[in-house]
């Protein structure tokens, strides 16, 4: 969906993963016969998978919690193991051109519901060997559904964030 995304902005090629294959299918799917399917290439796989090029722009929307059990394939859209971000980061140094960006959607859910304290982004940002905080953005969630019988008490404060990461040199 990212990459529908960059091209409706105007970016002329896309390399995208995904690990539920579902997700390659359905674009795929939905591409066929189009301009899209010339442009946008992805591949079913863990993080950059078989793209070993350097690029100007990465963009990454992991998944938000932490897992806190070996969870199925399914839950890794939402639950993230603790390799993922260092593994992103690692591949993402060699991948990206000097005067690249990184751009990741993530989310505060994990601290404000109590799952963690820690936050990937930050502590790879603390770390100050890869890379370094270029822009910061944030915006609150909307509040949920008056229909919903979850507790989401949570969401109030909760906030999604876009942060532009670059090479730390």
């Amino acid at each position: 969906m990212l990459s529908l995304q960059l091209m409706k902005y105007g970016f002329q090629k896309s390399f995208g993963t995904d690990i539920n294959p579902n997700a390659i299918i359905g674009l795929t799917e939905s591409m066929k016969g189009t301009k899209l399917s010339l442009k946008i290439e992805i591949v079913c796989g863990y993080l950059f998978a078989t793209w070993n090029k350097k690029t100007e722009l990465i963009v990454f929307n992991p998944p938000w919690l932490p897992e806190s059990e070996d969870l199925g394939r399914l839950d890794a859209a939402i639950y993230y193991n603790n390799t993922l971000f260092s593994d992103f980061f690692q591949e993402a140094k060699k991948r990206l051109l000097p005067e690249g960006r990184i751009v990741i959607l993530f989310s505060n859910l994990g601290q404000i519901t109590n799952v963690t304290k820690e936050h990937p982004i930050e502590k790879e940002l603390l770390s100050e060997t890869r890379f370094k905080l270029d822009k910061y953005f944030k915006k609150s969630v909307k509040k949920s559904s008056e229909k919903t019988k979850r507790n989401q008490h949570w969401r109030s404060t909760e906030e999604v964030e876009l942060w532009v990461l670059k090479h730390n040199e």
